[in-house]
């Protein structure tokens, strides 16, 4: 039987796995790149935080989601995105399993500290509203540039 990540962080408190996926590009990379996650309480969260959540849609099922804390309402629920997303989602403190504490790709580590990280977290993760209207804009002009592409 395989033991979750919720088990895991519950057992030892902490996690170490790779990414799938591209949501949190181009911070990390999926396949490539290790996150080092440790269990933590929701309190001790702050904003820009990367945590691990779990997601559950009707769609899919369950998830495991590794997003940016870019909010929080006023009810204390979270407001988290991915580097790389549109769309965020509304996130009960209670749901959240852990905090990224480390990553590496390959044998080098990625700063997750620093003036560029800083400068990175302040003009791409903060404004994530923006950014997901920059990221739309994007996807459409890319479409528009395949479909004119093909008829030529």
């Amino acid at each position: 039987m395989a033991i979750s990540y919720e088990d895991e962080l519950k057992k030892s408190g902490k996690i170490l796995f790779t990414i799938k996926g591209v949501s949190m590009r181009p911070l990390f990379r999926t396949a490539e790149d290790a996150i080092f996650v440790v269990a933590c309480k929701p309190e001790e969260l702050k904003n820009l935080d990367i945590v691990l959540f779990n997601r559950v849609k009707p769609s899919v099922g369950e998830q495991y989601v590794l997003h940016r804390i870019v909010g929080r309402r006023r009810d204390g629920k979270f407001i988290i995105a991915g580097d790389n997303c549109i769309d965020w989602d509304i996130v009960d403190p209670k749901d959240v399993l852990g905090v990224v504490k480390s990553a590496q790709r390959g044998n080098k580590p990625i700063k997750l500290t620093g003036f560029r990280y800083s400068l990175y977290k302040f003009f791409w993760c903060k404004p994530y509203k923006f950014r997901s209207l920059v990221l739309y804009i994007r996807r459409k002009l890319y479409n528009l540039a395949k479909k004119i592409l093909r008829r030529g």
